[in-house]
């Protein structure tokens, strides 16, 4: 019988230590098609250009999973490479690895919910693994 991945199979690793507990991630990657299109041509055409990266996650903000890495993004100063971090994003035994630098932070709190950490990032360079 075949085997279905739902939310709860979720996880993200940055830097090889697993964020807490994931409410979501996200992530989408995508290919710049380039035009190619000579003028004796009667319909464009396109060749493959650069591959991008993106994505978010949701953690729950319990203990102190997610605090080092909102620190990456919410804090004083300027960011700087050393703020980039390796991220798997996984599944049941199947995972995307990148490098990544984080774009936004974002803390939020709701009357009778748990406390939530919410992070975007863009992908830097190519992934360094795919099991999909």
């Amino acid at each position: 019988m075949a085997q279905f991945f739902s939310g709860k199979d979720g996880k993200v690793t940055v830097d090889g230590q697993q964020l807490g507990r994931i409410r979501s991630w996200s992530f989408s990657s995508s290919v710049e098609a380039l035009e190619v299109t000579s003028l004796a041509d009667v319909a464009r055409d396109y060749t493959a250009g650069l591959k991008s990266g993106s994505g978010s996650c949701t953690a729950w903000y319990y203990g102190d999973a997610p605090v080092p890495l909102l620190s990456k993004v919410v804090k004083t100063g300027a960011a700087t490479d050393a703020d980039m971090v390796t991220m798997t994003l996984g599944w049941g035994d199947r995972a995307v690895t990148f490098k990544a630098l984080l774009t936004s932070g974002e803390i939020s709190c709701q009357v009778g919910e748990v406390m939530q950490a919410n992070l975007s990032f863009n992908v830097c360079g190519d992934l360094a693994e795919v099991n999909l």
